[in-house]
């Protein structure tokens, strides 16, 4: 069933806490991305020009919008699905990677919503964290949630990138096959990269 189907199984409980992670793969545990602090952007909000206008906001090469209200830059030739308004999925051509973002408003404490939904993943079938820990995200308040598991016999990596930023929640996630971790991470990182908030 491929990534699809790691996506669907990781997509869980988060939500209703406040917007982390919403995977099913591990048995509906979110996974971290591996997030590392950057360095805030000039564009991260429209510029006043004229008294009464602004400069509409300047996105990263490649990127588009989504409905959630970020953007970012997808690979091309990957499947779309719109899972609701503010969350789409992108599957590679050979099914060993997904991407996901999504969006949210935020509810509490960021940590505190993850790690519920961390305990939440014990559930899924040989899940095991390799990390769950706060972190910054473009100067805002973020998590990194790392984690493998087994789906249909077939091994996964998933890593989980949450953050909050002017009252919503973001996430930028990738779920991936051992065997292509080298180019999973590499496209992962462009992606993440890229996202804006819009």
């Amino acid at each position: 069933m491929g990534v699809v189907t790691a996506g669907a199984v990781v997509a869980i409980v988060l939500a209703a806490a406040g917007g982390p992670p919403d995977d099913n793969r591990a048995g509906g545990s979110p996974s971290p991305s591996s997030a590392r602090s950057q360095p805030a952007t000039p564009s991260d909000g429209p510029s006043p020009t004229v008294e009464g206008t602004s400069r509409p906001q300047s996105l990263p090469p490649g990127a588009h919008r989504e409905a959630g209200g970020f953007a970012w830059a997808t690979p091309t030739g990957w499947r779309r699905d719109i899972k609701t308004g503010a969350e789409v999925h992108y599957t590679s051509p050979d099914g060993k990677q997904e991407l996901a973002a999504k969006s949210s408003l935020a509810r509490g404490d960021l940590m505190e919503t993850w790690r519920t939904s961390e305990q939440n993943a014990h559930q899924g079938k040989d899940y095991r964290k390799i990390r769950l820990e706060e972190s910054t995200f473009r100067g805002n308040p973020a998590v990194v949630w790392e984690y493998t598991f087994t789906l249909e016999g077939v091994p996964w990596h998933a890593r989980l990138l949450g953050f909050n930023e002017n009252g919503k929640s973001y996430q930028i996630n990738t779920w991936y096959q051992p065997d292509v971790e080298t180019q999973a991470l590499k496209t992962y990182g462009e992606v993440r990269d890229s996202f804006t908030v819009l």
